[in-house]
């Protein structure tokens, strides 16, 4: 028998080398092709809107419990909400976070305003910017007040 009888002889598991690679080759190649077809399926899928999602609300507590000219702060998971009453019937929701560098804001009841410690940003309570390098005012968020309760949407 000549050499390459010999190597194609060979066999392990009971099945010829050359086949064996075969088999693994287009196995391999399948589960590359479902792993991109996951992907590209995953990328041309319209995102969920906020309907979807559901509207989410947090209670505050009640209205008397924030004094006029002050906030509350409110956490949404990771972010931190200010809930600001700035007049006996208004009460606005704004982000505790700085536009500029995402830096958390501080309340300046004195002054106020909302700073931020890292670069001497500043934001009225209905959170425009009034000095500072934050290029945009912040994120505001609805609230609701029903029977002396307040209540965050986001």
């Amino acid at each position: 028998m000549s050499e390459s009888g010999e190597a194609e002889g060979k066999t392990l598991l009971g099945i010829p080398r050359r086949q064996l690679l075969g088999w693994l080759s287009r196995g391999f190649l399948s589960l590359w092709g479902i792993g991109f077809a996951w992907v590209t399926l995953a990328f041309l899928k319209p995102p969920r809107s906020r309907q979807s999602l559901g509207e989410r609300v947090i209670k505050v507590g009640p209205l008397e419990s924030i004094p006029v000219g002050q906030a509350r702060l409110v956490r949404h998971g990771r972010e931190p909400i200010f809930v600001v009453r700035t007049d006996e019937q208004t009460v606005v929701g704004l982000s505790g976070v700085c536009t500029h560098l995402h830096c958390v804001l501080d309340l300046n009841a004195e002054q106020r305003q909302l700073a931020c410690p890292c670069h001497e940003g500043a934001f009225d309570l209905n959170g425009n910017v009034l000095k500072g390098p934050p290029p945009r005012p912040l994120v505001r968020y609805q609230v609701q007040t029903q029977l002396g309760q307040v209540y965050l949407h986001f």
